[in-house]
Formats: C-alpha cells, sequence, structure tokens
C-alpha cells in the first residue's frame, strides 16, 4: 500500500512539554515524550500502523517503542490487536522509548513519524515532524 501525507498535521504532533528520562526502580530505562495524533479525527488503535521516533538522527527499534492512552499501555505489535481503544483527537499520549541509560540532560533532536491505516483513502497516511526539546 502506498504511503504519504494526506491530512497535514504533523506540526502539532510532538509536544513541547513532557519529555524525560523514565526511571524504574531507580534505573533509567529510557525516555518519553508526549504526542498528539496527526489528524483531523481519532482512530481505533488497530489503525495506527506504525509510530517511529528518532532522536539525535538514530532510530529507536519498534520493538523498543510503548504507546500509553486511556490508563493503558501497548506496544506497537500489540496495538495491531486493538479494537477496544481509540486515540482521540486533541488526546496527548505519551510515547516511551526504551533506551539503557536515557538521555544525556540538555537539547535532542526528535523526529516522530506516525503511519494510520483510514478506510476512507487508499493509503497509509504518514505524518513526519521534528522538534528540538531539552530533557
Amino acid at each position: 500500500m502506498a504511503v504519504g501525507n494526506v491530512f497535514g498535521y504533523d506540526t502539532y504532533m510532538i509536544c513541547e512539554d513532557g519529555f524525560s528520562n523514565v526511571i524504574e526502580n531507580g534505573v533509567v530505562i529510557g525516555f518519553r515524550l508526549k504526542m498528539r495524533i496527526a489528524n483531523y479525527r481519532g482512530y481505533i488503535l488497530s489503525q495506527i500502523e506504525d509510530i517511529k521516533i528518532k532522536v539525535d538522527g538514530d532510530e529507536i527499534p519498534r520493538k523498543d517503542i510503548r504507546f500509553s492512552i486511556n490508563d493503558r499501555t501497548y506496544t506497537l505489535d500489540e496495538m495491531e490487536n486493538v479494537f477496544d481503544d481509540r486515540w482521540e483527537i486533541k488526546q496527548i499520549a505519551t510515547i516511551t522509548c526504551l533506551k539503557q541509560g536515557g538521555l544525556s540532560e540538555g537539547q535532542h533532536d526528535i523526529t516522530a513519524e506516525q503511519h494510520i491505516r483510514a478506510s476512507y483513502i487508499p493509503m497509509i497516511a504518514a505524518s513526519h515532524s521534528t522538534k528540538t526539546l531539552t530533557l
């Protein structure tokens, strides 16, 4: 299936607040950022084909990305079969990227990409945005 940007809401994807390292049991296991859906409507999670994250040019492996919304957390593979949860417009999701040691303090270039499968268009809608965030 073809992939292209059809919605044009990329500018609003990456939130400027909520960027931090994730600490569990005193160990930094990764980092998190907040993200909006780059669309004019919400979607069932199974329609979110992919979320890609790069930090300073390095891509985070798909298996190391977690998506949290509505007090639930999913791997991207788990989202493929989620039909009872939605990502609504204006709703902010938390994206956690597992990365031993997290990120250093300071500025980081964050690139995010969302692939959404909408039933009414003959392609995967891809949105792409890069922002510099400070940890």
